[in-house]
């Protein structure tokens, strides 16, 4: 059976056909468990976010190559004759287009650092969780290894620098019983995290202390442990009891990607799959 039975990929967009889609489900319904019985809030934020706050969280600085923005038409200077047009030509002109003031976020953590901007976490820390869409303009793309829009399942810690070390520590051990019950052999391997420049200072300390590990199966990652240490505290003044900026990570699952791997893994098998994965987390949580 094929990997590309009920997939349909078109220019990095993918549509999925139910046992595919069946499979995302219970894969996310495992993750969603084990974060729930971690203390994980589940929390929903916006599909687009404001593009002057993610320029203060270092977005357009560092990647500015992989941002896509949200622009409304401009009836009034174009018409409508020319929008229709534009249309069925399949683009719009940037004489069409107002100020794009939102963007498609990258990663699926911005939005939960934005949210408790301003705030201050309980003396325990505090885990989230949420499912992202997550958008990148990436030079290539590749079926389900890589697209231009994916989702991404996140848990997110915010406090103080164990209760991270803690979070992420609990969450590779997750990520290793779950591929080792799936018979989905990931190798980890230190990798630099998008939330820091590649250059400079933080890229030296990368080399150092590596703030990123991914797992990677056939050389694609799919998913990543990150540690941000106060970087997103100090930019959204989030703080701890103390008054101090909170520190932060996260495990993200990338969900295509993981389809990806568990259809090669399977033969193209959902249904078979799917029944691992199930089985898998009754064992694991």
């Amino acid at each position: 059976m094929s990997i590309k039975t009920g997939v349909r990929v078109s220019e990095g967009l993918v549509a999925l056909e139910e046992a595919p889609t069946r499979l995302a489900e219970a894969l996310d319904r495992v993750c969603v468990r084990w974060a729930e019985a971690a203390g994980a809030v589940a929390l929903t934020v916006p599909p687009l976010l404001p593009v002057a706050d993610l320029a203060r969280l270092d977005v357009y600085q560092n990647f500015p190559q992989l941002a896509l923005v949200s622009a409304a038409l401009d009836v009034t200077e174009a018409g409508p004759g020319t929008i229709g047009q534009e249309a069925a030509a399949g683009a719009f002109a940037p004489g069409s287009l107002r100020a794009a003031g939102l963007a498609l976020p990258s990663s699926a953590c911005y939005g939960v650092y934005l949210h408790h901007r301003g705030g201050q976490v309980p003396a325990g820390g505090k885990l989230v969780t949420l499912l992202g869409q997550c958008f990148r303009n990436e030079d290539h793309f590749d079926a389900l290894r890589r697209l231009k829009a994916f989702r991404m399942r996140e848990v997110v810690a915010l406090g103080t620098p164990d209760q991270v070390t803690a979070h992420l520590d609990h969450s590779a051990r997750f990520l290793e019983a779950l591929s080792g019950a799936l018979g989905l052999p990931l190798e980890r391997r230190a990798a630099s995290d998008p939330f820091y420049d590649r250059t400079g200072d933080r890229a030296a300390f990368q080399q150092i202390v590596p703030v990123k590990h991914e797992y990677v199966y056939q050389d694609m990652a799919i998913a990543s442990v990150n540690i941000h240490h106060t970087f997103f505290g100090e930019r959204c003044a989030i703080s701890l009891p103390d008054g101090g900026p909170v520190s932060t990570g996260c495990v993200g699952f990338g969900v295509e990607r993981w389809l990806h791997a568990l259809g090669t893994c399977f033969d193209g098998d959902w249904d078979r799959a799917r029944a691992a994965v199930e089985k898998a987390g009754q064992s694991l949580v």
